[in-house]
């Protein structure tokens, strides 16, 4: 037996869990739509038990609303609950952003740069899925080059309640080459070694998400509803 059939296997809970939940994240599920046990038992080709497990877990961080003896469905996207995404992520990144500048690399600085490139070739093309993946790698790169990336498993729960939002703006309002103008200010200020206007503009860059909030809710008013308690 290989060393490879010695690692062990991802636990199916949670590789459908992270299945429905970038189903729901990509909109392919969603806000208020009824979920089937069965249908995506069969999907994940398990059995059902492992999706009433990751219904749990999601429900547990605000994605899916468990009706006990009516059913199961995907969350509506919440305004209380976007806008505390939103400080959470302010409050991390933007410290993070601040010690990347003083301890950066000429190297992870080129990274950045490529990212920008393939981020904005993405927007360019339309294709939602690179610029989501492009847009989570810049953010990732951040968090590790400022020596903290530990709290990304924080910033990618918060950034979950805002990735709906956002893909819902980028398809609706068209915001992906937006968003790489803001990537290119921050890489900017952090070449310049300007930590307090890196910061800056990553936060405005952050809280841009819920201004577009009111014209969603207005264009798409059955994808939005309240906190649940």
């Amino acid at each position: 037996m290989s060393s490879m059939d010695n690692r062990p296997r991802t636990p199916a809970y949670l590789r459908i869990y992270d299945g429905i939940r970038d189903l729901i994240s990509d909109l392919e599920l969603k806000p208020g739509q009824a979920l089937s046990e069965k249908e995506l038992s069969e999907k994940f080709g398990t059995s059902r038990q492992p999706v009433r497990e990751a219904f749990i877990r999601l429900s547990q961080e605000g994605l899916v609303e468990i009706r006990p003896q009516i059913g199961t469905y995907v969350a509506r996207l919440d305004m209380d609950q976007i806008q505390d995404a939103v400080f959470a992520r302010v409050a991390l990144e933007c410290a993070a952003v601040q010690e990347a500048v003083g301890r950066i690399t000429e190297r992870q600085l080129a990274e950045l740069r490529e990212n920008l490139a393939a981020h904005g070739e993405a927007a360019r093309s339309g294709d939602d899925r690179a610029v989501y993946r492009e847009d989570e790698a810049f953010h990732i790169r951040l968090i590790e080059f400022s020596g903290h990336a530990g709290i990304w498993p924080m910033i990618r729960q918060a950034r979950t309640h805002m990735l709906r939002l956002r893909n819902l703006s980028a398809r609706t309002l068209k915001t992906a080459s937006e968003a790489v103008r803001d990537h290119t200010r921050v890489v900017d200020a952090i070449a310049n070694g300007d930590a307090e206007r890196a910061a800056q503009s990553l936060k405005s860059h952050i809280e841009q998400n819920v201004d577009y909030m009111g014209r969603l809710r207005d264009e798409y008013p059955d994808y939005f509803g309240t906190r649940l308690h």
